[in-house]
């Protein structure tokens, strides 16, 4: 039995599911990996495409930086995962699930990951996001600073693709109903 828990503004939603048919796999089994280029020399403050580096990613995407060169473009599905951050910083390990191509591109310190057929992103952008896994490189001291082999082989357990659907589906509906409070 598994129970994932997914807090919001301090908000816990639990849901147990039975992982009687679930098999542990390193990402590197369910995923691709890449690293993202430098735009230091492209960034303006307007431009075709937003540079998805650190900053936006641990901020939801609200804080923006813009380039006219898709260096390194993200793709619908992909997800943006933060690799550095300063000591006990909060945007390590972070995720942004891309919602569409052509307006993103990837930034220096940060990988794109790309799901194989039988894993589901959201399902995957939500396991990873500042996983326990991720966050014990954090000494509290230094930067921190993960590896591409550190990335690949996170080990989790993943139930059949459809499962992972379901799931992801229950965690967006709370997204949605969370949203909804907040703006209440």
């Amino acid at each position: 039995m598994f129970v994932f828990r997914k807090f919001c503004d301090g908000r816990l939603s639990i849901i147990r599911v039975s992982a009687l048919a679930w098999e542990q796999r390193k990402l590197s089994e369910v995923a691709s990996y890449r690293n993202g280029k430098a735009h230091e020399k492209d960034i303006s403050d307007s431009g075709d495409f937003v540079v998805v580096n650190s900053k936006f990613v641990s901020t939801s995407g609200r804080i923006k930086k813009y380039t006219n060169k898709q260096i390194e473009p993200l793709e619908k599905d992909e997800i943006a995962f933060v690799l550095s951050d300063v000591p006990n910083g909060k945007a390590i390990a972070k995720t942004f699930l891309v919602p569409e191509s052509n307006k993103y591109s990837l930034n220096q310190r940060i990988a794109g990951i790309t799901s194989y057929d039988n894993t589901d992103p959201y399902f995957l952008s939500e396991l990873m996001n500042r996983h326990h896994y991720f966050l014990r490189f954090d000494d509290g001291v230094g930067q921190t600073n993960l590896s591409k082999k550190d990335v690949e082989d996170f080990e989790e357990f993943y139930p059949a693709v459809e499962e992972q659907r379901q799931i992801g589906q229950f965690f967006k509906r709370v997204d949605h109903l969370i949203t909804l409070h907040q703006r209440e």
